[in-house]
């Protein structure tokens, strides 16, 4: 008999909920202090409760960023956050799990601006102004506002600028609310909590010199505090008779497997770049199934740019190349070249899909941030709502699909290289960071409660 199409099979089979099923929404206290206000290396922890199913999708980190710029002369005080607000105070994020290290993701602040200027649209980003802490407001008469969402404000925060008078910076505050990305928020099925041991999610601050620029003169900075701060989550419990049919799924070693992926975020030094001169850059980075590879050039490379870390320059040049090395095979086969800008982008792109889904591209980075404010060629100057985005990637996967796991290249044998041929100076030294996404299987042994990663 054909086999008819799935929009009328009326009898196909449908899962259902056991009875006793219930859920609950889920904050989490930092369980080592209410406020923090170093200038940097806070360790803040969270610890999740050992029972139930948590939900990965529904992570999120809650908080309220104060920023005190009485001991940077509010008088003349100009100063903004770089990147996401809600985000780019966060150095570091580890997963830790029965008192062993899940995953350690560094540079997340930065991580996380790349992901928001190539996976979330115009219009997204707008919408979530508010909980990614964008727009801000110079005014002290705004305090607590933040400007109309425009196509080139959705980037950064502005904090107030002081004057002389009765017109300097004032204390002020803001709230945010971000989806928290790790290993356990990425995996594909629930977290059996109940069968783990403990779960820890330890964030650690960065230097606010990295994620708050002051231009006026003098640069002192403020000091900014974080309060409020927690972790909010769904669980869903299934009932007591859930657990044995849990334990039933575990594979020959007893161990229940949960497909995920995750970032690995690696830095070499850039020096100075000569027009014309090849040079390689290599990444002792192992991994089994590497998915894609974004490469970023930070600001300092080009004098005009004034976010720092937050800055992706074009430092291989206007005319010059980039090309990617996985285990000896060269991605793409022809190197990516600057003189073609379209063409980088839609590489780009395809980091995160595939060329003809132009539906779910959600690149929100503008040509005046992705060609021009990162060119060496020209002396146009970032700003926080308009930085250097010249991001360069490459899609790695054998088959770009989710249907089949480990589909991308592997590092086991051999580190990563990345090739430039500039074909401009770079200004000054800089750093070379590379973004690597790989798939990841979360092995539970349900005997010894006990995880172990395979990537």
């Amino acid at each position: 008999m054909a086999a008819l199409p799935k929009e009328i099979q009326y009898n196909k089979p449908m899962a259902s909920l056991p009875a006793e099923t219930s859920s609950m929404n889920v904050n989490v206290r930092p369980s080592n202090g209410a406020e923090f206000s170093r200038s940097g290396g806070d360790i803040i922890q969270f610890d999740l409760p050992a029972h139930s199913f948590l939900v990965p999708s529904s992570l999120t980190l809650r908080g309220e960023i104060t920023i005190d710029p009485t001991a940077a002369s509010p008088t003349t005080f100009e100063g903004f956050m770089a990147g996401v607000p809600g985000a780019s105070w966060i150095q570091r994020v580890e997963t830790i799990v029965g008192g062993s290290l899940l995953e350690s993701v560094n540079d997340y602040g930065r991580l996380y601006n790349m992901l928001a200027q190539t996976n979330v649209d115009y219009s997204t980003k707008a919408g979530l102004q508010t909980e990614f802490a964008y727009g801000g407001n110079a005014d002290k008469a705004g305090v607590g506002a933040s400007a109309v969402p425009t196509f080139n404000n959705l980037n950064g925060r502005l904090l107030q600028k002081g004057g002389t008078g009765g017109d300097a910076a004032v204390v002020t505050s803001f709230t945010f609310a971000i989806p928290l990305g790790c290993l356990l928020s990425s995996c594909s099925e629930l977290i059996p909590l109940s069968h783990m041991g403990g779960v820890r999610i330890q964030l650690t601050t960065d230097q606010v010199a990295n994620y708050v620029r002051n231009v006026a003169t003098g640069k002192a900075l403020p000091v900014v505090k974080f309060t409020n701060l927690e972790m909010n989550f769904d669980l869903v419990d299934f009932g007591g008779a859930m657990d044995g049919v849990v334990r039933s799924m575990a594979d020959a070693n007893g161990d229940l497997v949960l497909k995920s992926q995750g970032w690995n975020i690696s830095n070499v030094a850039l020096p100075v770049q000569v027009a014309n001169s090849q040079s390689e850059f290599v990444y002792n980075i192992r991994l089994s199934s590497i998915k894609s590879l974004i490469v970023q050039g930070t600001g300092t490379a080009k004098d005009e740019c004034v976010n720092g870390l937050f800055d992706a320059v074009q430092v291989a040049g206007d005319t010059g190349s980039t090309q990617f090395f996985i285990a000896n095979k060269a991605y793409p086969q022809t190197p990516l070249r600057e003189s073609n800008s379209a063409s980088v982008m839609s590489a780009l792109r395809q980091s995160f899909g595939q060329a003809h889904d132009i539906y779910h591209s959600n690149i929100a980075i503008s040509n005046k941030c992705f060609a021009t404010i990162p060119s060496l060629a020209n002396t146009d100057a970032s700003t926080h709502d308009e930085p250097a985005s010249h991001y360069v990637g490459m899609n790695t996967e054998k088959l770009s699909t989710n249907s089949v796991m480990m589909s991308g290249e592997s590092s086991q044998l051999t580190p990563i290289n990345i090739r430039l041929n500039p074909s401009l100076p770079t200004d000054n030294a800089a750093t070379l960071t590379l973004y690597a996404n790989y798939d990841a299987l979360i092995a539970i042994n349900v005997a010894s409660r006990q995880l172990q990663v395979r990537v």
